[in-house]
């Protein structure tokens, strides 16, 4: 008989929103480092590094899977963190809300969860660099998501950082020192959006 994990409630949930090559993975290590309580990490690179994606076979048909299946996944994504948090987890997300559709279902799945929304900026020219430096991502993808997705504007955040120059201890603490002073009952994502 598997053992009954000790009563909580609901876990929260730290969302870092940016855009690819933004710094969001290593500020969200850092964050979950910096915290005096266990944090699961949550990403949806992290669903496609273990392998879950079927491979890509063609330019067309039912293994030319990314256009088709693509929104399947992420609804699919969006769903696990309630599921996740319901059971009393508490989880750093890292994730590039692409429309203005994923922002408001996240709302309506997460309305009943304490979510504290960090909005990750950086300089275009330097997610450019970053991305060429990495070699793992296609080049323009990052600036893409600011420019043409426009995913800093589908409504406000909790709390803005700029990781142009990187992640210092110092920005790491000031989201800390914002997530420590959050008012538990009225983050933005609880908000009409």
């Amino acid at each position: 008989m598997e053992p009954t994990p000790p009563a909580r409630g609901s876990g929260r949930v730290i969302i870092f929103n940016g855009a690819s090559s933004s710094g969001k993975s290593t500020l969200a290590r850092a964050v979950r480092h910096a915290l005096d309580e266990p944090f699961l990490y949550v990403s949806s690179d992290q669903f496609v590094a273990s392998g879950m994606l079927p491979e890509r076979r063609d330019d067309e048909g039912p293994f030319s899977w990314w256009n088709e299946m693509r929104p399947r996944f992420f609804k699919g994504f969006h769903q696990c963190l309630p599921a996740l948090a319901g059971a009393g987890n508490d989880l750093i997300v890292e994730h590039v809300i692409e429309f203005r559709a994923w922002r408001e279902s996240l709302s309506r799945l997460l309305a009943d969860f304490d979510v504290f929304l960090v909005g990750v900026h950086c300089d275009l020219a330097e997610i450019d660099r970053r991305e060429r430096e990495r070699g793992d991502r296609r080049i323009g993808e990052g600036r893409s998501h600011v420019e043409t997705d426009g995913i800093h504007t589908f409504g406000p955040y909790d709390f803005e950082v700029d990781t142009s120059d990187g992640v210092s201890t110092a920005l790491v603490q000031s989201v800390m020192t914002a997530w420590h002073s959050r008012n538990t009952r009225l983050g933005v994502l609880r908000s009409k959006v």
